[in-house]
């Protein structure tokens, strides 16, 4: 019975113990726990600070390059204007300058079109020095039309036209011919004027040499162009209808020579 009583007494020690020893650790766990949640909220205020506190700060971070500026960035504030104004002298300059080379240009264009119309004027006579046009006398004309002699050449007497019932001299020879009979170049030439007449219609003159030149009146269709160089017998246009002071004489090719500044009777000339 003793015994009994004695493993009871032991057994419920052990319990009281256990019990002690729980609530001993319950204890300390509480008290551990707390702590710890006395530093993490103690370490939250601090962390919220401190982002509470950033914002402020980083414009004064933000702000703090301008007005700590180097001596270079200084001077290139400095200096900016004067960059301008270069710029804007630059700019000056090459605007004078486009306009002086717009001006050399037209003064170029200019001298190129003076030269163009010189060389053009000149040209008749460099292409006959080329082809050394020589009229032989001796050899003479080829007729350029076949037809009769309306009105013979008389510069010492006056001939009569009937269109103008008047008597005046003739400088040349007037020859019928049909309208649209083709005209021929009498000789070797250069053509040197193409002109118009009211007495005697489109008139071209060419140079066959040795100061001689030849003129063709009442002409149409004419094929040839000032400069050109034609042989004997080529084709320079055809016989027009009379002008109004040839209506009496009909139809006709007015045939000129010229040695200097004479007329000469083709008629000695033609063959």
């Amino acid at each position: 019975m003793f015994e009994e009583k004695e493993t009871f007494w032991k057994k419920k020690g052990f319990y009281v113990s256990a019990c002690v020893l729980l609530v001993g650790v319950m204890a300390v766990s509480a008290i551990t726990y707390r702590k710890w949640n006395t530093v993490s909220d103690s370490n939250g205020k601090i962390m919220a600070n401190i982002a509470t506190e950033m914002p402020a700060a980083t414009p004064a971070i933000t702000a703090a390059p301008e007005p700590s500026a180097t001596p270079e960035q200084k001077a290139a504030q400095v200096n900016a204007p004067v960059t301008k104004n270069d710029t804007s002298a630059k700019k000056k300059s090459t605007k004078k300058e486009q306009k002086a080379a717009k001006a050399v240009k037209k003064t170029e264009s200019a001298q190129r079109k003076a030269s163009t119309q010189t060389d053009k004027k000149a040209e008749p006579a460099s292409v006959a020095a080329q082809t050394k046009l020589s009229f032989n006398e001796e050899a003479g004309l080829l007729w350029p039309v076949k037809g009769d002699i309306l009105l013979k050449y008389s510069m010492s007497n006056s001939v009569y036209f009937k269109t103008l019932a008047q008597y005046k001299c003739n400088p040349g020879v007037v020859i019928s011919a049909k309208a649209g009979t083709e005209v021929k170049a009498a000789a070797d030439c250069q053509i040197t004027t193409i002109k118009q007449d009211d007495e005697l219609g489109t008139v071209v003159t060419t140079d066959i040499g040795d100061n001689y030149t030849v003129s063709y009146g009442q002409l149409d269709n004419v094929s040839v162009n000032k400069g050109d160089v034609l042989k004997e017998g080529d084709v320079i246009g055809t016989v027009a209808k009379p002008t109004k002071y040839y209506t009496e004489e009909g139809s006709n090719l007015f045939f000129q020579v010229e040695n200097g500044k004479e007329t000469v009777d083709p008629m000695l000339l033609l063959r």
